[in-house]
């Protein structure tokens, strides 16, 4: 791995609300992450008890802000402030394995043209113990713009490391595209540069519930979002340059993907009984596609889970 000589190889920017009894794991496991690495704390305006704790880390860049700027905005701060050569964004509920970052940084040296790489994320509860699912884009290595733009490539900025020159010729992440800024940002670089994807585990992500207030909690909110932020990235040049029969099958692909999402996440919420949740998935993935969301098929294994007996359930 080259070392730039007086200046960091890797920026880990950690955005961070009121949460000061999960930053200090986030940020050592940051520190753990790489052997050269600026770790910028940027503090989006927290009511409580934050500043202290920063305060008594060392290391680390801190930035508070004192008017709430969203996640995105809090990121934008950190990486105008970041002097490193790559980019990596952590949320501070989580965390970056041991020499995860040194494994991404050797990937994209090795690879100059690559706009980011992105690795595989261990999935955990809210305690942080793992469920045993690991999460990885099953595309290789290369030009993956459409898979993004079809929500066919499942990456997070947990699992990435982005090379900061593309990201800024590309733009800053969007603040007003509330928990879908990453992939928007993602589908900009793919559209300019090829992508690296690595099968080793990069992160934990701590999954989010309906009641666990994480950006991400909203399933449901996200993907209309998405659905909708679809249209304006078809306006990219190169999505533009495409036939009018592609775009409509990437729509379609993408639009049913969705609804399938919502279907199978109201399965998960049923076991927990997060009723609401449910609730609120089948009734997105009805006003994403309503005649894919009505086939009995998609219901039936809702049903099984919502009629299943205790006895039957612990069985």
């Amino acid at each position: 791995m080259e070392l730039k000589s007086g200046l960091p190889t890797v920026s880990v920017i950690i955005p961070t609300h009121s949460r000061p009894h999960l930053l200090p794991q986030a940020v050592e496991s940051a520190r753990q992450a790489g052997s050269d690495v600026e770790i910028i704390v940027v503090d989006d305006a927290s009511t409580d008890g934050t500043a202290s704790v920063c305060q008594s880390l060392t290391g680390i860049k801190y930035i508070r802000l004192e008017r709430n700027q969203g996640v995105a905005g809090a990121r934008n701060v950190g990486i105008l402030e970041s002097t490193g050569q790559y980019v990596a964004f952590l949320d501070d509920d989580d965390l970056r394995l041991p020499g995860s970052l040194d494994l991404q940084v050797e990937a994209l040296d090795a690879n100059p043209q690559a706009g980011f790489v992105c690795g595989a994320m261990v999935m955990a509860n809210q305690d942080y113990r793992t469920t045993g699912e690991t999460f990885l884009p099953s595309q290789s290595s290369g030009d993956v713009f459409w898979e993004l733009l079809e929500l066919d490539f499942p990456v997070m900025p947990l699992s990435t490391l982005i090379r900061k020159e593309c990201l800024l010729r590309v733009g800053l992440l969007n603040p007003r595209l509330g928990g879908i800024d990453d992939w928007d940002l993602f589908v900009r670089i793919a559209e300019i540069y090829p992508v690296l994807v690595i099968d080793q585990p990069i992160g934990v992500y701590r999954q989010p519930t309906p009641s666990s207030a994480q950006g991400s909690s909203s399933q449901a909110t996200q993907l209309l979002r998405a659905a909708r932020h679809q249209l304006t990235l078809f306006e990219l040049p190169r999505a533009r340059s495409a036939t009018a029969s592609k775009r409509r099958e990437i729509r379609r692909r993408a639009i049913n993907r969705c609804a399938d999402t919502l279907l199978w996440s109201a399965l998960r919420h049923v076991t927990r009984g997060e009723y609401r949740a449910v609730c609120e998935n089948i009734l997105s993935a009805l006003r994403l596609s309503p005649l894919r969301a009505t086939r009995p098929s998609a219901y039936k294994k809702l049903a099984q889970r919502l009629f299943v007996t205790p006895r039957d359930h612990q069985g």
